[in-house]
């Protein structure tokens, strides 16, 4: 035993424990540091661009039909206020399904009721297999709608059905707990419009926990009054206006969020729709859209735009996020695990090699050494064998960093987006930014290691996160 924590004790404890929490820490953070540097230039430039926040002015023939998909199961307390926003797009060559997945609460009725829902029949293609229809209804109207109700398959296999009975050229999947802003479908269709090679394009997802409604629209965005949801509005901020925003100009976005983002039908049906056996069923669509693009000899762009932007609530209590957390966790490593003959190879060009390298880096190797490097130093802390002024400078160096990161997101969203509200608003989430330090990120390395461990132990539960009746005026 002497052998062994003569190895950690001061001076020699440095290299094996500090370096384990301070590289992965920095390395994550300086990886962070150049997608902002990347999603600065690129949003500094486009200042300059008259055409880079323009909308499509002529909605006509030429315009691509859409289909906006939103699977639902047991969404009876937000489902009726989403459907009522996605009537209100302005767009005027558009749909609205709801697909309601085998709910045992009151999805159904909440819907029949509200928009006075009819039995009807709907052409159906047979290129995708999805859970038994129980029944179809429709309200018809300047926006027609229209209802499947299923057997419960799975959020897959509920957007499988939406795509085969969906007329749309693209489609959109939300879902039902989210509320798109009213211009944020046409100009998810611009760089379909723009560019025929796009085959998936992402949107902006914001934390809608704490904002107010009025007839189903966003009134008022407001930042969360509770810790959670507040610290994961910051987290969403740097994923979406940081991450996803220079992955994308890098040609390297793996992932278009299960909540808001827009795809080439016809493409997706040719590559088998969603793959039902995983839980990040979002990013592995992305990553087979791509391997078919470069399989196949034909180019399959994915695209991050920031300006349309879908509301969406989060979990407000500490069970349900580290449930949706440990999900995220092990549909990523499911991901990678069915796709790892094209990591790391040329062949498969950046989104191989820099897309899921960034996936490897973040999803797999840096969590683990994080924990591991924390569970080292509270360790050698017990036993007497760690020098604290070293322990306490590194993690304040990580800390400023990760801090000086949260600010920069926080910028660029104000330049960008605006959505904030007040100086108040920027002044919370620059205290979040600086509390999540102490506890919150650990908390979530952790997290992310329990998924890692349902994953090699092949779990495949979803779980159910408990909603709230959005706030309205």
């Amino acid at each position: 035993m002497d052998l062994i924590t003569s190895i950690f004790v001061w001076p020699d404890f440095t290299f094996p424990v500090t370096f384990l929490i301070l590289a992965s820490a920095l390395f994550q953070d300086t990886l962070y540091a150049v997608l902002i540097a990347i999603s600065g230039f690129t949003l500094m430039r486009r200042q300059f661009e008259p055409n880079a926040h323009r909308l499509v002015r002529k909605i006509g023939r030429d315009t691509p039909r859409v289909s906006i998909l939103a699977p639902a199961y047991n969404e009876a307390a937000t489902v009726v206020d989403c459907t009522r926003a996605l009537l209100r797009q302005n767009h005027s060559n558009y749909e609205v399904i709801v697909i309601n997945d085998g709910s045992n609460d009151d999805t159904l009725a909440y819907l029949r009721a509200a928009f006075k829902l009819e039995p009807a029949e709907r052409e159906c293609s047979d290129r995708l297999q999805f859970a038994h229809i129980r029944g179809i209804y429709h309200a018809p109207g300047p926006v027609p709608l229209w209802v499947i109700d299923k057997a419960n398959g799975g959020k897959a296999d509920a957007l499988n059905a939406g795509i085969a009975y969906a007329s749309g050229e693209l489609f959109c999947a939300i879902d039902a707990d989210s509320l798109l802003e009213s211009d944020a479908l046409i100009r998810t269709s611009q760089p379909f419009i723009d560019n025929p090679d796009t085959v998936a394009v992402a949107g902006t997802v914001r934390v809608a926990n704490g904002c107010r409604l009025r007839e189903g629209a966003v009134a008022e965005a407001g930042l969360p009054r509770r810790f959670l949801p507040l610290i994961q509005a910051l987290e969403y901020l740097r994923a979406f206006l940081v991450a996803r925003f220079a992955l994308s100009e890098l040609g390297a976005l793996m992932i278009v969020s299960g909540a808001f983002g827009m795809f080439d039908r016809s493409r997706v049906v040719d590559v088998g729709g969603y793959d039902p056996r995983t839980v990040g069923e979002d990013a592995e669509l992305i990553v087979r859209l791509h391997r078919d693009g470069r399989d196949g000899a034909r180019p399959a762009a994915v695209r991050f735009i920031p300006e349309p932007v879908c509301w969406t609530q989060v979990p407000e209590r500490l069970s349900d996020l580290a449930s949706q957390r440990r999900r995220w966790q092990r549909g990523a490593l499911e991901t990678l695990w069915r796709h790892r003959d094209a990591a790391l190879r040329p062949g498969y060009g950046v989104p191989g090699t820099l897309g899921l390298g960034s996936m490897i880096v973040i999803d797999v190797i840096g969590p683990a050494l994080e924990v591991l490097g924390y569970t080292l130093a509270l360790l050698l802390a017990a036993s007497g064998h760690i020098a604290w002024s070293w322990f306490i400078a590194l993690f304040v160096l990580v800390s400023s960093f990760g801090f000086l990161l949260s600010a920069s997101a926080i910028l660029l969203q104000e330049v960008e987006l605006r959505r904030t509200g007040s100086l108040k608003a920027v002044g919370l989430l620059l205290l979040a930014a600086v509390i999540e330090n102490f506890g919150y990120r650990q908390l979530s390395n952790v997290w992310r290691c329990g998924g890692t461990i349902d994953f090699l132990m092949g779990r495949h539960e979803w779980g159910q996160i408990k909603r709230r009746a959005f706030e309205t005026s």
